[in-house]
Parts: structure tokens; C-alpha cells; sequence
């Protein structure tokens, strides 16, 4: 009797297809003939919750392609994990058609994408939506899936396969490209907000929500009678469910939203400047908000086109509600400054902009207004198009100002550093600061040595012990190290500074 043989295909790219054009034939009786020491893996035996993180990060025709090839991997496809965040871009679901003024374009399969629903709709937890070009896309989605909670919302005739489709979905994501300038100049800033049946479908999904914990709605772009109706959907599905809120930019120009001061339940609140006032503040002062995040983009105003929130309605939010700490952050690829906000209790200062620089108005401005609040300050992100020279002048450097704000700060947890500064300035500021645990610097813009003038305080011993260990970088290292009380600190290479960040340190 000849021995069987079976062809195993796999599915390749036309780009990575093999030279030859052969087919591999495995014989089924050479497994059992395999030395027991060859050690071969079970990727089919690996547990439910490896499996779960490993799907969550495939696509949906990757998902799809991997239930197919054990038993294992297609009951690995239903968990719930797996679907705990469903991502929604132009081509997702769709097939391409041919435009004769774009050319090929991507186009929402109804059928795959009521099949994709009918199967997993109750398992999703969490809607990204993330639009390019194709609006059109977008709607349709919007527009079936609510319709699917529509019907499930009705007392009785809802079909029998949508029973349970989006009743899990506990966050929504919308992230609008309001940017169309041409792809060519990427400095070009040409703004176009969303509206009209777009933002009807988005708001009409949002009322279906009702059990939405989480929704960040970034670069809207609205007009002012369409931002001030908002979240009126929103306010009556989940007024007492939502607990987690983000509005970025939602107008261009001063206009305050007072929706976002009536969740009863509210804690984390990220909102852009323009979008606050007084009158929110008031509101904000009886609520549960525990973080409260002002968000600046490369889209918002100016700071010196925004006007803060006064003094007097800060200091009546420290006083109704004092476990509130807010957090200032800006992110930018121009020479983005943060817009500071007087008696606001600020905890921390994050800029996430390759080309703003310490300097010693801006510094010297925090340090006043927020120095014993502050816990966490930094700049992110490597420098692009601004000159640091290793070797500039002591008084050009921001040496001084990082020192003293690392004596006016005792709250000082985790500072981030990527300017130019010396060993000697980087013992001063653990020397310094009180409470300092995380220390980020790029060894990259670290000058060997000392050139601090001595100051009358210190004394002689404290001085060489400066000079001395201030002459090498290991030395330094390991002085840093001790004063912190972290072993296994190291100043960080630019790949190692380029990964790190401070929002691990504001705590949510």
C-alpha cells in the first residue's frame, strides 16, 4: 500500500511569493517517526488568555485567516478580549471600487459588515473610529449599528440575530482628520470640521450608547450652535454611567461646554482651553472630577488667542473640590507654550513638542504659580529644527532654571530633561529635589564637568565632592542612582528617551 501524501498551502503576498512555483508535500507518518527531543511547540494548546492579547493586536481579515487553521484558533477568535476594541478606518470591511476621479477607493461591504455584526456584535466592548477620506464609510457603519440597538432597545420584535448586538460597547472613540491640507506640506494646517449627517449618525449612535463608561470625541471642529447641542444625546443615555470624558477641540474659537459639568459620575475630564470657562468651572467644582487634563493640539488656538479662566473661579474649585489636580499638556509640532492658569492646582506640565525650548520666562511663570502642586514636568520627544549645542554656554543652557525649580518644587516626583545640561547640574537636581524618584536625561545632551560658579553656600567638601564626581559619566551615574534610591538608574539612550514618557506618571 503506497504511502498518502496531503499539500499544505499557504497564502503569500504576490511580492513574497517564492521563486519556484512548488508545492510542499508533507508525509502524514513522518510525525510519528520524530525523535521525541525535537521539541516541537503546540501553538494550538496555548492558553485562552495568551491567545486573547495575540488576537486583540491582528486585523479582522488577519483574525478571520487565523480561526482557519485549528479548532483551538477559531474558539480563540469569539472570546471576548479579542473584541474588546473594534477599530474602524476607511478600508475596514469594505472592498475597493473605481472611482473615475480618485481611482480605486475603498467602499463599506454591507454584507460583510452585517455578517461581521451578526457574529461578533455582542462580543465588541469598545468603537474606534479613525476616518481618512471615505466619510461615506463611516455613516453606513454609524448608521447599521445603531439601527441594531435600535432594535434591541424595543420592548418586543426585535429579530433573533441581533438580540445582544453593541449591548456590551462601554467606549467610543472619534477621531476626525480635521486637517485636509495637501499631504505634500506637512507644516500646512487647512481646518474643515465634521457636520451635517456625519455628525447626525455619530449623535444618533451616541444615544443608543447606553451604557457608554468612556467617550473621546478629538478634533471636531464645530460650529458654535452644533457644539453647544453636543452631548445632549449623550446627557440622556448616560448621564450617570459616564466616567471617563475627552473633548478636544470641538470648536476653534471660544465656546464653553457646559454639557460636560452635568455627569453626575464623571471623574477623568480632558478638555481643551477654549472650550472653558467660569461658568464650567462652577460646575466642575460640584463634581466628582478627580483629573481634569487641558489639551492643547497642533489645531488649537494659540495660547496668546485664549484667555485662561480667572483667578477667583480656580481657587472656588480648590476650595469645593479639593482632591481635583489638574494636568497641562500641549502637543504640537510648531513652537507650541503651555497656557497657564492662575491658582489652578496643577500637578503636571507635559510638552510633547520637538521644538519648544525651556526658557526662562515660561519656567520661572510654573514655578511661581504651581510650585507647591507640582509633581511631574518634562518635554517629550527629541528636538527637530532647533539648535542645542553640547557645548554652549553655561548662561545659554537652562541649567540654573531646571535647579531651581527642582529646589521651589518639594511635590517634584518625575521630571523629563532633553536639552543640553551638565553631570553637575544633573547632581544638583537630585541634590535638590525633595521627593524626586524619576529622573529622565538624554545622554546624548549631557556635558562632562563642572562650570557652576560656586555658591557661598557650600562648602568646601561639597564642592570637590561636585567636581569630582561630576568628571565622569559612570561616576555621576552612580551618585544619581544612590540619591534616588533606584539601582538601576542610567542616563537613557535616544532610542531609550524617544520610548520614554511622563504620562505613566500622571495617574488617572
Amino acid at each position: 500500500m503506497g504511502t498518502r501524501w496531503t499539500a499544505c498551502y499557504i497564502e503569500v503576498a504576490e511580492d513574497e511569493a517564492c521563486e519556484n512555483d512548488t508545492v510542499a508535500r508533507v508525509d502524514e507518518n513522518d510525525s510519528k517517526n520524530d525523535e521525541p527531543d525535537q521539541g516541537w511547540t503546540q501553538w494550538s494548546n496555548l492558553p485562552d488568555h495568551i491567545l486573547e492579547r495575540i488576537f486583540s493586536h491582528l486585523t479582522i481579515k488577519e483574525r478571520y485567516y487565523a480561526s482557519l487553521t485549528c479548532y483551538g484558533w477559531y474558539r480563540a477568535f469569539y472570546l471576548p478580549h479579542v473584541w474588546s476594541n473594534f477599530l474602524v478606518e476607511d478600508a475596514t470591511l469594505g472592498r475597493m471600487r473605481y472611482n473615475y476621479y480618485s481611482g480605486w477607493q475603498p467602499v463599506l461591504d454591507h454584507s460583510r459588515l452585517q455578517s461581521c455584526l451578526l457574529s461578533v456584535g455582542h462580543l465588541i466592548r469598545g468603537l474606534d473610529f479613525r476616518p481618512q477620506v471615505s466619510f461615506n464609510n463611516m455613516f453606513q457603519f454609524m448608521s447599521l449599528i445603531s439601527w441594531a440597538m435600535e432594535q434591541n432597545a424595543r420592548t418586543s420584535g426585535c429579530p433573533r440575530e441581533w438580540v445582544g448586538c453593541g449591548s456590551r460597547i462601554r467606549s467610543l472613540n472619534y477621531l476626525f482628520p480635521c486637517n485636509m491640507a495637501l499631504s505634500e506640506d506637512p507644516e500646512s494646517i487647512k481646518l474643515f470640521g465634521t457636520g451635517g449627517q456625519l455628525l447626525a449618525a455619530l449623535k444618533r449612535l451616541m444615544l443608543c450608547l447606553t451604557n457608554l463608561q468612556s467617550l473621546s470625541l478629538v478634533d471636531l471642529i464645530l460650529e458654535r450652535y452644533e457644539a453647544n447641542h453636543l452631548l445632549d444625546e449623550v446627557l440622556e443615555s448616560c448621564c450617570l454611567v459616564l466616567r471617563r470624558l475627552c473633548l478636544v477641540n470641538v470648536t476653534s474659537h471660544h465656546c464653553p461646554i457646559m454639557h460636560i459639568g452635568l455627569f453626575l459620575n464623571l471623574q477623568v475630564l480632558e478638555v481643551s482651553p477654549q472650550n472653558v470657562d467660569d461658568d464650567v468651572l462652577t460646575l466642575l467644582a460640584d463634581s466628582k472630577v478627580k483629573h481634569l487634563t487641558l489639551l492643547q493640539n497642533r489645531y488649537t488656538p494659540p495660547a496668546l488667542a485664549i484667555s485662561p479662566c480667572s483667578a477667583k473661579a480656580w481657587l472656588t474649585v480648590r476650595r469645593d473640590n479639593p482632591k481635583l489636580r489638574v494636568h497641562l499638556r500641549v502637543e504640537s509640532t510648531t513652537n507650541a507654550v503651555i497656557l497657564l492658569q492662575p491658582e489652578a492646582p496643577v500637578a503636571s506640565m507635559i510638552y510633547q513638542t520637538p521644538k519648544t525650548m525651556i526658557t526662562s520666562d515660561q519656567l520661572v511663570a510654573a514655578v511661581d504659580a504651581y510650585k507647591y502642586t507640582l509633581t511631574v514636568y518634562g518635554h517629550e520627544q527629541l528636538t527637530v529644527g532647533v539648535e542645542s549645542p553640547i557645548d554652549g554656554e553655561f548662561q545659554e543652557r537652562p541649567d540654573s532654571l531646571l535647579v531651581l525649580m527642582a529646589r521651589s518644587c518639594p511635590g517634584l516626583n518625575a521630571l523629563m530633561v532633553r536639552e543640553c545640561i551638565s553631570t553637575a547640574t544633573i547632581l544638583l537636581i537630585a541634590k535638590s529635589a525633595q521627593n524626586l524618584r524619576h529622573l529622565y536625561i538624554n545622554r546624548a545632551q549631557v556635558k562632562l564637568g563642572c562650570d557652576w560658579p560656586r555658591s557661598p553656600d557650600w562648602t568646601d567638601e561639597f564642592y570637590g565632592w561636585l567636581q569630582t564626581t561630576s568628571g565622569s559619566l559612570e561616576a555621576t551615574e552612580r551618585e544619581v542612582s544612590r540619591i534616588l534610591d533606584h539601582p538601576y538608574w542610567h542616563l537613557l539612550s535616544v532610542e531609550q528617551f524617544q520610548m520614554a514618557s511622563l504620562m505613566r506618571h500622571v495617574a488617572f
